[in-house]
């Protein structure tokens, strides 16, 4: 669960107290046209085995809280399928487009350096990385230097104290245009995500399931090109110096909804992170949209001309009093 700027100011929070890098999600700026452009106060993610629990318990929702809750927007998303029981591993995980997803994701959970990119603390603002300077030079690959947008938002210069172990959440549901996507011959898919379909290794490397997790030889080496400048995987994560500063925590679900005009399928994109300027928001305007990354007339992440988004928002997730009780949600 967690709440917008709206929502905080439901719940009768100080503004002085709000998270300082929370406000509504910027569709203009990050170049959407959302079917359903409404941010909404609450986000509530419920996840169980069965839609009739999930429906339920977002009935129980509504009903308890009467006049007071009306839902905006809401998309159903599925765990990646595979044949065994149990949660699926990064090695079967595959969206709907048929890649590997979430290889190269944050684990809060192992690693200490993650964590720090995930949860909020306040004593470690000082830390975030800051907006990009003109005049230094271009670490991906030589050439001219990046040209990022004038309106960049600036990471934020303090946190109030009880935001600490808190996390903000970043929702975006989009369709995939399928039927143009499987018309692409698949090193045409491969071109465009950065990845061997099969493998999941980086175009760069051998076509080996071996080198799922190793490293792209770009990220060594940025004048090597096997990985277009404009593939997904080289927008989203370029691997300049300081770039893993930006990576976020994600969490998304492939979306399959049924219409009266047959299967619209997509992605419900959600991740996690200790701000959204300097990781989510940059990452998609100063990156992935950004047709002057890395250098001028690089174009668009090739991926997103697939895209059409439905909906979304910012969010901040409140911390916990206790951790594993996840009803004792605090705000000021």
């Amino acid at each position: 669960m967690g709440f917008s700027k709206s929502g905080y100011e439901a719940l009768g929070v100080p503004a002085e107290e709000h998270p300082a890098d929370l406000r509504p999600i910027p569709w203009d700026q990050l170049g959407d046209i959302p079917a359903k452009r409404d941010n909404g106060d609450l986000i509530l993610q419920i996840c169980s085995d069965s839609v009739y629990i999930n429906e339920h318990v977002l009935r129980r929702i509504e009903e308890e809280l009467g006049d007071r809750l009306r839902v905006v927007w809401t998309v159903s998303g599925a765990q990646r399928y595979t044949t065994r029981a149990g949660r699926t591993s990064k090695e079967e995980g595959r969206a709907l487009i048929g890649f590997l997803d979430g290889t190269s994701n944050l684990r809060p959970r192992n690693s200490k350096e993650d964590e720090k990119l995930v949860f909020v603390d306040s004593e470690r603002v000082g830390e975030y990385p800051q907006l990009p300077q003109p005049g230094m030079p271009n670490p991906y690959g030589g050439g001219a230097e990046p040209i990022f947008p004038s309106d960049l938002q600036p990471p934020p210069a303090r946190e109030s104290k009880w935001t600490k172990q808190a996390t903000y959440m970043v929702v975006r549901a989009s369709l995939i245009d399928t039927p143009r996507w499987d018309r692409e011959q698949m090193d045409s898919q491969e071109h465009i995500v950065g990845r061997f379909k099969v493998s999941g290794a980086s175009l760069d490397l051998a076509d080996d399931p071996e080198m799922l997790h190793q490293e792209p030889a770009f990220a060594g080496n940025p004048a090597n090109e096997r990985v277009s400048i404009a593939a997904h995987v080289r927008k989203t994560n370029p691997r300049g110096p300081g770039d893993e500063q930006r990576r976020v925590f994600r969490r998304g679900y492939p979306l399959v909804q049924a219409t009266t005009d047959g299967l619209q399928r997509g992605i419900v994109f959600i991740c996690f992170a200790r701000t959204i300027s300097t990781q989510f928001e940059f990452m998609t305007r100063a990156w992935t949209n950004n047709e002057n990354f890395p250098r001028p007339g690089s174009g668009k992440d090739l991926l997103r001309s697939f895209e059409t988004v439905l909906c979304g928002g910012y969010f901040f997730v409140p911390p916990l009093e206790t951790r594993n009780r996840p009803w004792t949600w605090m705000v000021p």
